[in-house]
């Protein structure tokens, strides 16, 4: 079948609705209560209502947006990003080394755009 999200695969072999929670967050940070953001990819709004629900505190905003794979797609190059800041960290470079990092990624985006 080629390469496949997670969230096809489950909605393909257990025939159910998937959504993805997907954010730029630290577990740590949440459980301090410290302000933070996700967003459910979705393709039932029902469901997606409900799973905002479930998720969203005073500190903790959930955002939908009806694209499980964008959705899904974006997350886990926010992952590859954050590998990438973490590799620039740990070598000990500055801020100018992490900048020009996300630079690259803007412009693989941007890339993206025109082919998908």
């Amino acid at each position: 079948d080629g390469p496949q999200l997670i969230s096809q695969m489950i909605t393909k072999y257990l025939n159910i609705d998937c959504s993805v929670l997907m954010g730029a967050n630290i577990a740590g940070d949440i459980g301090r209560e410290q302000l933070s953001e996700a967003v459910i990819g979705y393709t039932n709004l029902d469901h997606a209502k409900l799973l905002k629900k479930l998720f969203e505190t005073k500190y903790f905003v959930v955002n939908l947006l009806p694209d499980v794979a964008g959705a899904e797609m974006c997350g886990t190059l926010k992952n590859i990003v954050a590998l990438g800041a973490g590799m620039i960290d740990g070598l000990g470079l500055g801020p100018n080394s992490k900048a020009t990092v996300m630079r690259q990624v803007s412009l693989v985006r941007q890339l993206l755009h025109f082919v998908i």
